[in-house]
């Protein structure tokens, strides 16, 4: 029975912190959407691609010609054409505003792209293939050339600019790409697959870096929402394991009602509002309201020791009254803020594997338990 007792009660620890991970989750998401911090990330993953942006090709540099080439550019829409802003001073406002937000926020490029105004309205991604064969294009410096192939053209620009910058890594990168494609295949335009083939590789390695960049920085701001949500509604790990561990009917039924969350929800997509089609500002407000009202559901029928129920004013009288022991309690309800805010940055995505683990390990262990149980009556 000891056994199982304990893991009631973390799964009850468990489930409320995937409730308050998928509150947290759709604040983060809802920040991310304003800000637009997908696309500042892939902006500076591309620069440090191509090492702070010096290899240049014609007026513009590489990065603002990748932007700007029509097969990326198709992928975000003008600033000023597509949305006209200067017929909506109300959306100009709006724009600055985040602007000024992502700039705080450490995501604002400081050189930004040459042509787009609005920075906010950067792709989010951007597909391999559209990546090579843009970068294919743009280093083709004599793409109408009658007695140059495209690959003769391009090692041409490239050797080129590597005499003129020989420190540049992506320059060395890029021929290091383009002398395997070369002696990897014999015909030209089996030279030239391959480095394309070759050049979204090497994107998709660089994209894999960028996806760890965002998900540490994900992981912060959940550290800081989650810290903002322990706070504003008092959500005190230390105080709700305690009353999980001594109140058996409240584990009862936190454990039954996580059960019940697992049946409704069999997978991390499910969880998550995933669908598989680009999410909407609207879309993010309903789960985020969706994971509120689950939050609020469970903890007012279990009545778990979650939000203020006193005043300032008795707290302040309390304080002064007994200053010593209002300062243990407080530094337990700091901890137990911090607890909080920890598990939140790990996301919801994790609480719901964990929940999942737990319940297996539970319903091996409880059998186990009731025929021990029945072996001993029968004695």
């Amino acid at each position: 029975m000891f056994g199982s007792f304990i893991l009631d009660v973390a799964i009850g620890m468990v489930f409320i912190y995937l409730l308050l991970s998928l509150v947290a989750s759709g604040v983060n998401e809802i920040l991310a959407s304003i800000v637009q911090s997908r696309a500042a990330n892939l902006e500076r993953g591309l620069r440090s691609l191509f090492s702070g942006d010096s290899i240049s090709a014609g007026a513009l540099t590489l990065v603002d010609n990748i932007y700007n080439h029509g097969l990326i550019r198709g992928l975000y829409p003008d600033p000023t054409k597509d949305l006209n802003l200067a017929s909506a001073p109300a959306l100009g406002r709006v724009t600055t505003f985040r602007l000024w937000l992502q700039k705080k926020l450490g995501l604002a490029s400081v050189k930004g792209i040459a042509g787009v105004q609005n920075p906010l309205l950067l792709p989010s991604y951007i597909p391999a293939r559209a990546f090579a064969l843009a970068m294919i294009d743009i280093l083709n410096r004599d793409k109408l050339s009658n007695t140059k192939t495209a690959i003769q053209s391009i090692e041409d620009f490239l050797r080129s600019h590597h005499q003129q910058f020989e420190k540049n890594k992506a320059v060395e990168a890029l021929l290091a790409l383009l002398i395997d494609a070369k002696n990897d295949a014999k015909e030209d335009y089996q030279k030239l697959q391959k480095f394309q083939a070759n050049l979204e590789n090497w994107y998709n390695d660089a994209m894999d870096r960028v996806s760890g960049w965002y998900k540490r920085y994900t992981q912060r701001v959940l550290l800081i929402v989650g810290l903002v949500l322990a706070v504003v509604f008092n959500v005190n790990s230390i105080s709700i394991a305690h009353l999980l561990w001594v109140d058996r009917d409240i584990r009862d039924g936190m454990v039954s009602a996580a059960t019940d969350y697992l049946k409704d929800h069999p997978t991390a997509e499910s969880v998550n509002g995933q669908t598989g089609q680009p999410t909407t500002e609207k879309a993010l407000v309903e789960r985020m309201e969706s994971s509120v009202n689950a939050v609020n559901a469970v903890t007012t029928k279990y009545m778990l020791p979650v939000g203020w129920r006193y005043s300032r004013a008795e707290y302040l009288g309390w304080w002064r009254d007994d200053t010593s022991r209002m300062t243990v309690n407080a530094l337990v309800v700091l901890a137990g803020w911090l607890i909080t805010a920890g598990a939140l940055s790990l996301g919801a995505s994790f609480w719901f594997d964990m929940l999942n683990k737990i319940m297996v390990v539970r319903n091996t262990v409880k059998p186990q338990e009731k025929s021990q149980t029945e072996g001993s009556k029968d004695n």
